[in-house]
């Protein structure tokens, strides 16, 4: 149905004839009875020239054939990938008609997010959002690949179990075939493991899907994908290896770099120094000891064993009254 890919087209393509497909990106008219055509797939965008007399409006899918030719260097576009060619077009097919979109699919506006949600089908269109899609699919390609590398197995386990204690509540299913019993939905396919470890599978891991019915929030939601792995016969240093290997090669995937090492802390430095198990350490205020300080304190939210604080460099000048007096109130909450 089309010979090349909008974004893929360049300057050595020039006198072919080529059929491209995709969205209607922008239409600007030149005159009374020329139009350019700005058409957009998931590769990019291409300038088409077509007879104004075509009625093709925002988000209208169209083929379009015609000889791709070199643009005159005062017109040429250097922003674009395509920006030194264009498609004088000698035939155009519909393929299918659109209503006008519900908001601007150029990524300097901002639209909210529940309007996008409404037309996700819409929004999935961003040349953002179909980075990424790919990016996320580069990462889990590379993180298979690195897991195979070392002998690991892919292997799927089931999504209908029953329940166990696990750190959240359970999503249930009822059971058609045995009214009052339930299905519940997996929070981490975590005996499954255990049980490919009992069966001899030595290395097993899968990119799983976990469902936990708790409350949402930033850094929680129903359902999440998680990087699972069990190894047998291991010591904590052959899973540091295993897992840093899977993720040198997700970075690469992204960044075109690979780590070649990655900085180590033990739990009780994590603590001391961020309070958490899990420490962003891209934050730069760390926590400062003040335990010497309150020693004898009257105020009983200081009276501790270990009280520690975040220091703010410069925060007197730097910060107004309401905004000491809200992170005060902030600190008493």
């Amino acid at each position: 149905m089309r010979t090349d890919m909008c974004g893929q087209l360049t300057a050595a393509d020039a006198g072919r004839t080529v059929s491209v497909c995709g969205w209607v990106d922008r239409r600007r008219e030149h005159g009374e009875h020329l139009a350019f055509i700005d058409l957009r797939d998931r590769t990019g965008v291409v300038q088409c020239v077509v007879n104004s007399s075509h009625d093709l409006r925002s988000e209208y899918v169209a083929k379009m054939t015609g000889e791709v030719r070199l643009r005159p260097d005062d017109t040429a576009n250097r922003d674009l990938a395509t920006g030194e060619i264009e498609i004088e077009v000698v035939e155009i097919e519909i393929l299918a008609e659109a209503e006008p979109p519900p908001f601007p699919l150029d990524e300097r506006t901002e639209v909210d997010e529940t309007i996008r949600l409404r037309h996700r089908y819409v929004d999935l269109r961003k040349q953002r959002m179909q980075n990424n899609l790919r990016t996320r699919a580069a990462v889990n390609s590379a993180v298979r690949r690195g897991m195979e590398e070392q002998g690991f197995v892919e292997v799927e386990t089931p999504m209908l179990i029953a329940s166990t204690p696990e750190g959240a509540r359970d999503f249930v299913v009822p059971s058609r075939k045995e009214p009052g019993s339930f299905y519940a939905l997996p929070q981490s396919p975590q005996l499954f493991k255990q049980l490919c470890m009992v069966g001899g599978v030595d290395r097993y891991y899968q990119i799983a899907r976990c469902l936990r019915d708790e409350d949402l929030r930033a850094d929680r939601q129903f359902e999440f994908m998680q990087l699972d792995a069990e190894m047998s016969f291991v010591d904590q240093e052959d899973v540091f290896t295993a897992i840093g290997h899977a993720v040198a090669n997700a970075a690469e995937a992204v960044t075109g770099e690979r780590p070649t090492e990655f900085a180590r802390m033990t739990w009780l430095e994590a603590q001391e120094r961020y309070g958490s198990d899990k420490p962003d350490t891209r934050f730069g205020m760390e926590l400062v000891e003040l335990t010497p300080i309150f020693e004898g304190t009257e105020a009983r939210v200081f009276q501790a064993p270990c009280v520690k604080g975040i220091r703010m460099e410069g925060g007197v000048e730097a910060l107004s009254r309401n905004q000491i007096d809200a992170l005060v109130e902030t600190c008493q909450r």
